[in-house]
């Protein structure tokens, strides 16, 4: 490794290590559980050897070595806009509690250590590059997914002019939301004729649209027809927004204690991890919400996703399949009066729900976050959405939109040429924070006792980003408690993807975790994801 990049990953100890040091104020880490941050001069050839391995899509594997080499080179550069370092700090918050939550329970002799390899943490925001599968029909599929959804309505790639001269992007990843936008545009095109290949032929047509609305207009005309897209603000312009003073408002975990009791024992861990034997029911979709409950499944928690159907036919099994990693799935249709009453049947018997779909679309099934907690007032209900918990509470978004529409993509490149950031940084942050909390509330309720809310969202993640970064530009003003070692390594991390067989869909690769604590169970086997099941994994 060049002496260049050394110094990088150096600074971005450090800076993990102040971004560590704010999370402090924000949840309750226990001090006595060594924490390191390590920086190991091998990462990135490691990395880049690994770009060109493990390809799910032989025919256009140039493609995708080149836009996994892309995401890989820029973990190993300066940031714009800090995403590594808040990543690692949260990563390891996360595998602290964790660990705290296993003392609690009495599983382990020996006293836990955190150890958060910084490249790997960098790698998490772009998960979705890395992943690997072996099953043609499902690979075709994941396929058709992705040439669906990277279209000229992608906000991720294409940035249209208004009248006003503003910047606009589009941000619809579902096939129901972009036939709701292309029907409200009217289009001469059908939705579904909106694909990649069709992209240069189709922004021309909507550069034409775009350019007969003013930015924030065309903003609300998104909102109202049940889509999304939102006009392209510098932080300063975010910040005077009415929803962007709310969103400040807003701490980055809002914990909120609904209900009394004695404090919750769980009995001893097992062999799974800290949270074996934890029931997480998993109500969330595409990556933030999943990256969510995927970290709780690798320490150990019982996971069970809810679906309408099997793994083999989600529309957005493209984003999704980094999400299923250590799950078990079962197939309800709530507008089935079976299917409803054994959902119902769940709550009662979940120790966590983790909910990230639009505020308000479960409520006349019976299963808003109220009714949950009248079925079982002890849970824990971990809430992502995309904007406050006041102002635009119940707007759908997506993570190029919150980085958009908070001044990341302007402060990443300019207000001319706005710039997203390195992978899905607001999908996985935001969902890494939500563990956080969630995790942070399991420890609550063994203390304390309680019902818990827990709530965040990807543009309060966003503003967090800018917090970082600001912060990391200052001198530190307090002493750390975190400690940075080099050329610390594990066996975990001689191999960037973990490959783990006999999946519902086959063999599947995904990247290494970041944490380590040696004191407890490898999270590597918790990684299977089964389908079609009828309630938990563990009795």
């Amino acid at each position: 490794m060049s002496k260049k990049v050394e110094n990088i990953l150096v600074k971005k100890a450090i800076q993990s290590q102040i971004c560590y040091e704010a999370l402090k104020d924000i949840v309750d880490i226990n001090e006595t559980i060594p924490t390191v941050f390590c920086v190991n001069g091998k990462r990135k050839g490691q990395m880049v050897k690994a770009c060109f391995k493990n390809n799910s899509f032989p025919k256009y594997k140039p493609i995708l070595d080149i836009i996994r080499l892309r995401g890989v080179n820029k973990l190993f550069k300066d940031e714009k806009v800090l995403q590594t370092p808040p990543t690692a700090a949260a990563l390891a918050a996360c595998g602290v509690i964790a660990s705290e939550i296993g003392k609690l329970r009495g599983g382990c002799d020996a006293e836990p250590i955190v150890y958060c390899d910084i490249s790997f943490a960098g790698m998490q925001a772009i998960r979705l590059y890395m992943e690997a599968t072996n099953e043609d029909a499902f690979n075709l599929q994941r396929f058709n997914s992705c040439f669906n959804v990277n279209n000229a309505l992608n906000g991720s790639f294409y940035k249209y002019n208004t009248k006003d001269n503003r910047k606009f992007s589009f941000h619809v990843y579902y096939e129901s939301q972009k036939a709701k936008l292309v029907a409200a545009l009217k289009t001469d095109k059908k939705p579904e004729e909106f694909t990649m290949s069709s992209i240069k032929a189709d922004r021309p047509i909507i550069s034409d649209i775009a350019a007969q609305y003013n930015g924030t207009d065309l903003e609300e005309f998104c909102f109202d027809c049940g889509a999304s897209g939102c006009v392209i603000r510098s932080r300063e312009e975010w910040e005077e927004t009415e929803v962007g003073k709310a969103v400040c408002s807003m701490p980055l975990l809002r914990t909120t204690k609904v209900s009394e009791s004695k404090p919750k024992k769980y009995p001893a861990t097992t062999s799974a991890g800290p949270l074996s034997g934890i029931k997480v029911l998993d109500l969330t979709h595409i990556i933030a919400g999943p990256a969510c409950t995927r970290i709780l499944a690798e320490y150990g928690a019982d996971v069970l996703l809810v679906r309408r159907g099997g793994f083999d036919c989600q529309e957005q099994s493209f984003l999704e399949l980094d999400g299923w990693a250590g799950k078990h799935s079962i197939q309800l249709d709530f507008n089935d009066a079976k299917s409803l009453a054994r959902m119902k049947e769940l709550v009662k018997e979940a120790d966590v729900v983790a909910y990230s779909y639009q505020n308000g679309v479960l409520d006349h099934f019976g299963l808003s976050r109220e009714e949950m907690h009248k079925m079982n007032p002890n849970l824990i209900y971990g809430n992502l959405m995309c904007f406050s918990d006041t102002v635009w509470s119940d707007r759908p978004g997506w993570a190029p939109l919150a980085e958009d529409i908070t001044g990341l993509s302007v402060r990443n490149g300019s207000k001319e040429e706005p710039k997203n950031l390195n992978g899905v940084p607001l999908d996985y942050v935001p969902g890494t924070v939500l563990a956080l909390g969630i995790l942070n509330a399991i420890k609550k309720s063994m203390v304390e006792g309680g019902g818990y809310h827990v709530t965040t969202s990807l543009s309060r993640a966003a503003q967090w980003l800018h917090e970082c970064t600001d912060l990391c530009a200052e001198e530190p003003t307090k002493k750390f408690t975190t400690k940075i070692e080099n050329n610390r390594n594990f066996e975990v991390w001689n191999d960037v993807i973990q490959m783990v067989d006999n999946n519902a869909v086959g063999k599947i690769g995904f990247p290494s975790p970041a944490i380590v604590n040696p004191n407890q169970p490898n999270t590597i086997p918790n990684m299977l994801f089964t389908d079609g099941n009828t309630g938990w994994r563990q009795k």
